[in-house]
């Protein structure tokens, strides 16, 4: 069980800017032992996992009693998960110039398409199958573009920096 000094430590290190967090971490937990340290790390995964999961069931509950969907419809909603997280970091690394992704692109690091299992089942496929994963940017419905998306679709960079690369990484 985690103790209140280290949940107070954490409080506190995550109200710190991201750049700030790791320097925090170390001053906090430097003189743990190493079995301290993965208990610690085994709580924080805990709670990760338990709050993505209490995140899910409070849009799954607005959306059917506030939004009037059927539950069944909400299962087709892309959704982030802390699995498609992990995920997404690892992704994220597959297109190292981050600079020229579009800001919701599949492949920078926390974007929602980045956390959705969906979307990176989806671009899995493109690979696969050696198809081309398309920039989502403006485009209604990929699955059935309109003649306006067509004009606009072209592929993603995140996608293409992948395939380029794909027998470096």
């Amino acid at each position: 069980m985690i103790n209140n000094t280290s949940i107070l430590a954490l409080t506190d290190i995550i109200q710190l800017p991201e750049a700030e967090r790791l320097q925090a971490i170390k001053n906090s937990f430097g003189d743990k032992s190493h079995d301290e340290l993965l208990g610690l790390l085994g709580n924080v995964l805990n709670i990760a996992v338990n709050y993505a999961q209490s995140c899910d069931e409070t849009l799954y509950l607005h959306m059917v009693t506030n939004g009037g969907m059927h539950p069944y419809s909400i299962e087709k909603l892309i959704s982030p998960s802390f699995h498609g997280a992990l995920n997404g970091l690892i992704l994220s690394q597959k297109a190292p110039n981050q600079e020229v992704l579009c800001e919701s692109c599949a492949y920078r690091c926390g974007t929602l398409a980045n956390h959705c299992l969906t979307t990176q089942s989806d671009l899995a496929h493109a690979l696969e199958s050696d198809a081309v994963f398309y920039c989502h940017k403006d485009i209604e419905n990929l699955d059935c573009p309109t003649s306006e998306d067509k004009k606009r679709m072209k592929p993603c960079k995140g996608w293409a920096q992948h395939v380029k690369n794909k027998g470096d990484l």
